[in-house]
């Protein structure tokens, strides 16, 4: 009651006011009424500068994978029918529940937040739910999370919500029994997109209610598209050795190559194929190459000192240098039966080391074994 009386004295005085005002002094009042609207657009444009700068100085210290993760569709690199097959939900305005699987780094993600860009525009934020399987702790917490969302009422024209659940493989068989009975309960209102590494790891019944979408590491020509893309926008120079040794680290996944890239550019912004290796603790692969080739010749003290500058500089840990020599012998041009009595060696001593042998005695005790492979017939 208060309030109201309070309101009508409020609006009387005010009337009175604007009248007696509005009497005597129009032109000064226009004048001052104009002055302070000027003040404020003014003070609106230098907030909107402050924004801008704030924007920009978050932007400078944002990963690059976050800063240059593409927004749309058209702008996702690679995984073209997987692309095409999105764009057509999209246009049809309708989609199944889906199942990405594949390898880190190659668009999993992405591509869900870019259908979600799609479908929703600026109204993500209320039709969007992502959830990540393994911080969430236990089903529980991801199915309460799930079913409020859920519940709250569709106001887009498409009728459904999507949920992201990334890292779906990190769900015990039994939370995804669970899961699978809340995507059945909510699928009038919801569209679930899971993600995981292993499809194999999803349990046959979530299987046959999604549409499997499985994703391949990316191609030569993708890196060095986005590297080439980013190497611009940041203006680096980047050369085309560090070009092949970026796209050689990240063996198709992207966020390895562009945080090889952004830990390269802290250093230097002329980044060559030494400072890739060199920031990705990696040996290039010519040094192993040759490491191979001089154990392999018999050449055994020259191999274990250029593996020793190797370890000491790149600082690689014996599973590192194992892998890489596996990909050597790969390459190397010898026989079938050689090729495949050394990699039997790799695999062994590679065993050795994840069971926490000593790394110095089982690498050199590999370098024994290649001159072996020449008595293979």
């Amino acid at each position: 009651m208060a309030e109201h009386s309070h309101k009508g004295h409020h609006e009387e005085h005010h009337t009175s006011h604007h009248a007696s005002h509005h009497a005597t002094h129009h032109a000064a009042h226009h004048t001052t009424h104009h002055e302070s609207h000027h003040k404020e657009s003014k003070a609106l444009a230098e907030e909107e500068k402050e924004e801008e700068k704030m924007k920009e100085k978050r932007e400078e210290f944002l990963p690059w994978v976050e800063k240059y993760r593409p927004k749309t569709l058209d702008e996702v690199i690679g995984q073209d029918s997987i692309v095409e097959a999105a764009k057509a939900f999209v246009k049809k305005g309708e989609m199944p529940h889906l199942l990405f699987s594949g390898p880190p780094g190659v668009g999993k993600t992405t591509v869900a937040l870019a259908i979600a860009h799609e479908f929703y525009g600026d109204d993500i934020a209320s039709n969007f739910l992502e959830l990540n399987a393994s911080d969430e702790r236990g089903i529980d917490v991801v199915r309460g999370k799930i079913k409020d969302f859920a519940r709250i009422i569709t106001m887009n024209k498409y009728g459904f919500k999507i949920i992201f659940l990334d890292e779906a493989d990190a769900l015990t068989p039994d939370a995804q029994h669970a899961l699978r009975r809340t995507m059945e309960i909510y699928s009038d209102v919801t569209r679930m997109i899971l993600s995981c590494n292993y499809s194999s790891k999803i349990i046959p019944p979530i299987q046959s209610r999604t549409a499997i979408f499985r994703f391949s590491p990316l191609t030569e020509d993708d890196v060095k598209k986005m590297i080439e893309k980013i190497a611009k926008a940041e203006k680096l120079d980047v050369t085309e050795k560090a070009m092949d040794a970026l796209y050689y680290i990240s063996e198709g996944d992207m966020r390895k190559a562009i945080n090889t890239l952004q830990g390269a550019a802290f250093i230097s912004k002329k980044i060559d194929d030494e400072l890739v290796y060199k920031i990705a603790s990696r040996a290039s692969p010519k040094a192993i190459r040759e490491i191979a080739k001089l154990a392999y010749e018999g050449k055994f003290e020259e191999a274990r000192k250029r593996l020793d500058t190797v370890r000491v500089h790149m600082g690689m840990s014996g599973e590192d240098i194992v892998l890489q020599l596996y990909s050597e012998v790969l390459n190397m041009d010898i026989p079938d039966e050689q090729k495949a009595f050394l990699i039997d060696k790799v695999g062994e001593y590679n065993f050795r080391l994840v069971e926490g042998a000593n790394e110095k005695i089982q690498i050199d005790a590999l370098l024994a074994q290649f001159p072996l492979a020449k008595k293979q017939k």
